[in-house]
Order: C-alpha cells, then structure tokens, then sequence
C-alpha cells in the first residue's frame, strides 16, 4: 500500500465499498475456505483492472503471493459489524479502561467549563464503548466455547482451548470489576452525576456489566459440564481400546468378566416393538364370513367405527330424464354492440332496450354502471346530467 494513497472522506470510502460489494461479498464469505485468485476478482469487477488496482493501492485488498485477501482493518470490522468475529479482544476493553482513567484525570485537572465538557463527553463515550465490547466478549466466548467443545476432535487441544478461554473469562471478570471500582470511587464520577446524560450512561453500563456476570456464570457452569463430559468420553474411550486390545490378544474371556456382564443384561427391551403388516386378498374379503366378523370384532376393540360401504340404489327413469332450468340474464356484450350503433346517450338506451322481461330502475343502474366500468376507453362524458324517476344520471355517448 503506497502511504500516499489513502481515502480523503467518507463518501469517497462509502462509494468505493458500495462500488465493489460484490468482489467484498465474494471474498469476505470465501475468507476462511481459499485464497482468492486475481483472475477470479478481475471478473467481479467486470474486467476493470484499474478499479482492481485501485482497491489495492488503496489498502482494502492485499496480495499474497498469488492470491489476494481483504486486509486486515477491513475484515475485522466487517466481522465487528456483522457479529461473526471469533476474537475475544480482552485487550480492547483493557485499553478502554486505560484511555478512561486518563481522560478522568484530565477532567480533574482542567478549569475551562468547556473543555471540561469535552473531557467528560470523551468518559461518556468510552464508558458506553466499554459495556458493549464486554458484552460482545461475553458472546464470543459463549460461541467459542460451545464450538471447542463439540468441533474440536483433539483430546488434548480441546482442553487446552477450554483452558484458555477460562483465562480470558476470568480476565473480563476482572476487568468488570475494575471499572465498576473506578465508577464508584473515583471522585470524577461524583462531580460528573450532575450531569443526566452521564447518570443515565452510568446505569446502563452498571447493567450491562450485570448481564455480562450472569453470562459468564452460566459459561463457568458450562463449562464444568464439558469438561466432565469430556472426562467420561476419555475414560470410555480408553476402556474401549483396553477392550479391544484383549480380544486381539485372545484373552479377553479369561481376564474380564465381559461374558458374564453381557449374559446378564437384556438390552432388547430398548429395541422399538416390531410389527409385521399382512394384506389380505380380495378373494378371502369376500368369501370368508369368518374372517369378515374377526375383523369387525377388532374394529370395536380398538375404537374404529367406520361402516362398510353399501351399494347404492339404482336410478330411476325420472332422474335418467332431461330437465331444462332457464334463468334468465341480459348479455351485456349485445346491449353494448346495439347501443354503438344506436345514436342514444347510454341511459336512454338501456330504458329503450327491448328486454322480453320486466326490469326496476335499480336493475337499469346496475347494468349502465357495469357498461360503463367495462368500456372506458369508448364512452364519451359530455359533462351533463339529466333525472330520471329521482335518478340522476351522467349523459353519455359513444365515442
């Protein structure tokens, strides 16, 4: 990365990563799986090596040998970001506290009512920043915990990662402790109380060093069980081995008890009962009398009340005749076709229409309406109205 080279404001920066976000999409889910090949990434950027370059130049991407990699700032604070880091930084919180206490001292020590201000805004920040990397510690060690436990096939690895991870929960514990120390005695915080903003960030750090102690109970808890289920999975594994050591040797029956133990227990009460389905023919169905009430008689014992099916009356003459329903209907497609041809404003059309059965006024809306909703596009509004029977009406013609 050319030093000179460097992003100059935060739109430049934002429209680069929005610009590139299918190369960083590609690389960031690819981080832990290959290393990415240029030609690869030259393709995701539609074959512009000078946006490729740029990238590089500009210290997002890093080459390594023959391959590129996203580089390390970014990549963590895209795994920041999106809550899939795996580092447990005690460290962070360490130098929060640190930068905490320096700028308390600062706060004590200057007399400008401004910079004062200042100094106790920058405490704020940092007392806010410290709750939630604890908290963000405390999920992580959870997570990495849980995946040691039940990913991690190395024995002897597995308990050392276990063992490691109990430092640093034991480290954040501690660290926990010291800034609660800090909020409680130090004589800045009392002079800062005042201040409703700082009370209120005071609170919810105090909780969420709470929650980040109820965690870290329950992980001690955890862990203890893990450690003992590692323990007996050790011993079963080794008695296993000793096991199949003597029956290579052939001697397993003279030095254990192995027969005698196995002739004792009956392990098949464990085994699911079995059941064996038999279909029976047609033919016996309905041939044999004995069988049919044998199967009845079981229906009853287990409940089921399904009737045979009977056959069916056969059909009369009368219903094997035709029978004719008309009901009548206006087609309104053939009202709408004469009306075009007619010269009549829509209205006065449907009153004339020749219907062959007796129709009300409301019958007469509902069809101009419906007219007028499937033909819009060839009624010509004149703006006018006329009544009729108390109906007022728009006039309309076609076009």
């Amino acid at each position: 990365m050319d030093p000179f080279n460097h992003f100059r404001s935060i739109e430049e920066l934002t429209k680069t990563l929005s610009k590139e976000h299918e190369l960083l999409a590609q690389m960031f889910d690819k981080r832990k799986l290959m290393k990415f090949p240029p030609s690869v990434a030259l393709e995701l950027v539609n074959g512009n090596e000078s946006r490729l370059r740029k990238l590089i130049e500009f210290g997002v991407l890093i080459e390594n040998g023959n391959s590129l990699e996203i580089e390390s700032d970014y990549l963590n604070f895209f795994e920041e970001v999106l809550n899939v880091n795996e580092e447990i930084s005690v460290l962070s919180v360490q130098e929060c506290i640190n930068t905490l206490k320096e700028n308390i001292g600062y706060f004590l020590q200057e007399s400008n009512v401004n910079r004062k201000g200042y100094y106790q805004d920058i405490v704020r920040q940092l007392l806010k920043k410290t709750g939630f990397r604890t908290l963000k510690n405390v999920v992580d060690l959870k997570r990495n915990m849980d995946n040691t436990y039940k990913q991690e096939p190395n024995y002897l690895i597995k308990i050392k990662k276990l063992d490691v991870l109990d430092q640093k929960s034991k480290s954040i514990r501690s660290m926990i402790k010291e800034c609660e120390h800090l909020m409680d005695h130090e004589k800045a915080f009392f002079i800062m109380a005042d201040n409703p903003q700082m009370a209120r960030t005071c609170n919810d750090v105090r909780h969420d060093f709470t929650e980040a102690y109820y965690a870290l109970m329950e992980i001690e808890r955890q862990k203890i069980v893990y450690i003992n289920q590692i323990e007996l999975q050790n011993k079963l594994c080794q008695k296993i081995r000793k096991l199949k050591y003597l029956q290579d040797q052939y001697i397993i029956k003279e030095e254990t008890n192995l027969k005698s133990v196995l002739e004792s227990i009956n392990p098949l009460w464990m085994e699911p009962r079995t059941y064996s389905k038999i279909k029976l023919s047609i033919e016996d169905l309905q041939q044999n009398d004995q069988l049919t009430a044998l199967l009845r008689k079981i229906a009853e014992r287990n409940g089921i009340k399904k009737t045979a099916r009977v056959e069916a009356e056969p059909l009369s003459s009368e219903d094997l005749e035709e029978h004719v329903h008309e009901i009548s209907g206006i087609d309104p497609d053939e009202v709408w076709s004469g009306f075009l041809a007619s010269g009549y404003n829509l209205f006065d059309y449907i009153l004339r229409y020749d219907y062959k059965m007796e129709r009300s006024i409301e019958d007469h809306a509902s069809l101009f309406c419906q007219l007028v909703i499937l033909h819009p596009d060839q009624c010509r509004m004149t703006g006018k109205y006329a009544t009729y029977q108390d109906l007022e009406y728009p006039i309309i013609y076609a076009k």
